[in-house]
């Protein structure tokens, strides 16, 4: 894998600057999809041959605070990292996150982790070859910024200047503030829409959820194509239904939900297509995929 290909484009395209939520435009373009298609094929290289992912814990809630309408039903927001994996090394998207951070989203409760689990993520970001994270919220950033190797990986961890400027002026929780100097330790990019970053894997911008979120689509060797779309909605339902989270729950993240809409109206398009759509919190879909070969449950390490 060519991945110093892939930091030589994220150079190149570091001076385009990052337009602000509310200048998204009402929808993406139709040929959105055509373009980052024809984007995963720029850089040269094989491309992954296996999507993978590890749930380190869980939060408990209800399809109330998860969707519009939603009931009382249980719903296990599973806590995830995902890795592209290649012949010759690997692509982590997301981070993990230490007990301590997990507390946070527990509200008072003590909720499911496994520290182990964590352990493993945590050495997979150290053998990876890039590191992308698909926003600035703990669960998915704390991992490349509170870790005991931080100088190790935060070299090869890109972060977009949106998710920065989160980072350092108005972070989710204390813990996960990130310095101007520190900052300057990751790979900073600035990006319209589309950025190539490694053979078969490009980052979608789609702010709104936090100003720094964005999509991974990933195309692995075998043709199947995967888009992890983080947390534009936690279950797959919010795709399918064209449904928001509840409005006290948008108040409670600071949502843009103009901005959420229009992302859920274009994946719910792409459905069609057959990508696999994968929200980073739906526990009943991640063991789906699992169960149909389609994603492994487990990081592959060397």
């Amino acid at each position: 894998m060519k991945i110093k290909a892939a930091f030589l484009l994220v150079s190149i395209v570091a001076s385009t600057a990052i337009p602000s939520v509310g200048a998204q435009e009402a929808m993406y373009p139709a040929d959105l999809l055509e373009r980052v298609r024809q984007a995963s094929s720029s850089i040269p290289g094989s491309r992954p041959i296996s999507v993978n992912f590890i749930k380190f814990a869980e939060s408990l809630r209800t399809y109330a605070v998860v969707i519009e309408g939603g009931s009382d039903e249980a719903f296990v927001s599973a806590r995830t990292a995902f890795q592209a994996y290649y012949p010759s090394g690997s692509v982590m998207i997301d981070a993990g996150m230490d007990h301590d951070v997990h507390r946070f989203y527990g509200f008072g409760r003590d909720e499911p982790y496994w520290p182990d689990r964590n352990d493993i993520v945590q050495t997979a970001l150290r053998q990876a070859n890039l590191i992308i994270v698909t926003h600035e919220h703990g669960d998915h950033v704390a991992g490349v910024l509170r870790s005991a190797h931080r100088e190790e990986i935060a070299g090869k961890t890109i972060l977009n200047r949106a998710q920065v400027a989160t980072l350092t002026t108005s972070p989710q929780l204390p813990e996960i503030r990130l310095t101007e100097e520190e900052a300057l330790d990751y790979i900073l990019v600035d990006y319209e829409m589309l950025l190539p970053v490694a053979p078969g894997i490009v980052l979608i911008r789609a702010p709104g959820h936090t100003p720094g979120h964005q999509m991974v689509y990933v195309h692995v060797r075998e043709g199947v194509e995967y888009l992890l779309i983080g947390d534009i909605g936690w279950s797959l339902d919010n795709v399918t239904e064209l449904k928001l989270r509840p409005e006290a729950t948008i108040n409670r993240i600071n949502e843009d939900p103009e901005a959420l809409m229009a992302q859920l109206r274009w994946l719910n398009g792409i459905l069609q297509e057959g990508i696999l759509v994968v929200p980073s919190h739906d526990d009943e879909l991640l063991k789906e995929l699992v169960s149909e070969g389609l994603l492994g449950d487990s990081l592959t390490l060397r």
